[in-house]
């Protein structure tokens, strides 16, 4: 079986696969009820929320789509290091709304005090739209402390992509002060993609209430969404394979230590990939201090040729990393280092680069 050392989708185990062959089950039966509602709860216990948390048959980038329709009531501001958070821009405008870009240079962080100003200049911003891992760059902007610098500001949602981070990087919804977090699980969650989730707050759905006539349209409308969710259940059919997969995945993070043990194993491995690229003097493209604790982005500082380089691993060890995304392709690769990997898993990876380019 392939080692998909990338960014997403991540490697998904034998024993989640086979969760998805379960029988189905009517959609609208009280199984299928018992199903959602015990998923949605042990959703919440890795969230550490009490919200209501949704679940989409979607792409994440649905549910980014569908948190910008229903909360944002003027403008949002959208700080903007990579391509994804980039592209959040791009869709709230394609949704009609005004989206203020707070742009940093690629690999660099977000800073709260920018937030902060950013929001004392236009009281019009009612909504912040922030990537938490940049994929494309393997940033990872300070969420506790941004969040702290949103709750300042009364009128001021905060929306977060954690695509790439729920599940590797800590994060606590209700105390951090978290509207919405949003992500799919195709990544940290090893799953395969097909299903997003998002946690909302009481003031989100009053928000969503208040949205204009023909804003939120039907499928991503949060209100219906919420009428569903009341009865255990969503207001189209659900992805029932995925929920199967998602509960078994659930259950084995819960028997293996539970999410904190998650955290530290992803830190555990980000660690290992430091001090490989260290001893190699390669440079991260993140900025230090910042790096994502799911992917390693890391400069082509030796001019390897990455993509012969990953024919190679594909051939001799049926294994994959990603180069670098669009612009940074060649001059950056990036090493995926999440979900169901293991340190062990990533040093024999890394051990296999070393030998590959020693010539």
């Amino acid at each position: 079986m392939p080692k998909l050392f990338i960014p997403g989708p991540t490697e998904v185990l034998l024993p989640q696969r086979e969760a998805q062959t379960r029988p189905m089950i009517g959609h609208r039966s009280k199984d299928y009820a018992a199903l959602h509602a015990s998923i949605e709860e042990r959703l919440k216990k890795i969230m550490f929320t009490e919200n209501r948390v949704f679940i989409s048959t979607s792409s994440a980038t649905g549910v980014i789509e569908a948190a910008l329709k229903n909360a944002v009531k003027k403008k949002v501001l959208v700080p903007s290091n990579g391509a994804f958070s980039k592209k959040w821009a791009s869709v709230a405008e394609s949704c009609g709304l005004e989206a203020v870009r707070l742009e940093y240079e690629l690999g660099k962080a977000v800073k709260p005090e920018d937030i902060e100003k950013a929001l004392a200049e236009d009281p019009e911003i009612d909504a912040v739209m922030l990537t938490h891992s940049e994929t494309s760059t393997g940033v990872l902007s300070p969420l506790k402390e941004i969040a702290a610098v949103v709750q300042k500001f009364e009128n001021v949602v905060l929306l977060v992509d954690a695509v790439s981070s729920f599940a590797a990087a800590e994060i606590r919804v209700d105390e951090w002060g978290i509207d919405l977090l949003l992500f799919g699980m195709q990544k940290a969650l090893a799953l395969p993609s097909g299903l997003a989730f998002c946690s909302v707050t009481p003031e989100i759905l009053e928000r969503s209430k208040d949205q204009p006539q023909g804003r939120k349209g039907y499928y991503f409308d949060f209100t219906e969404w919420e009428k569903a969710a009341a009865k255990n259940n969503t207001i189209i059919t659900p992805a029932l394979s995925l929920m199967f997969a998602l509960d078994f995945q659930l259950g084995e993070i819960e028997k293996n230590g539970g999410i904190e043990k998650r955290w530290a194993d992803h830190a555990e491995m980000q660690k290992i990939t430091i001090e490989w690229a260290d001893k190699k003097g390669i440079e991260y493209f993140s900025e230090a201090g910042f790096h994502s604790p799911g992917v390693s982005v890391l400069q082509n500082s030796l001019n390897w040729n990455i993509g012969e380089l990953n024919e190679k691993l594909k051939a001799e060890h049926d294994t994959e990393i990603a180069n670098g995304y669009k612009d940074l392709k060649e001059k950056t690769f990036r090493i995926g280092h999440m979900g169901d990997h293991t340190p062990d898993g990533v040093r024999e990876l890394l051990q296999w680069i070393d030998e590959l380019t020693a010539a």
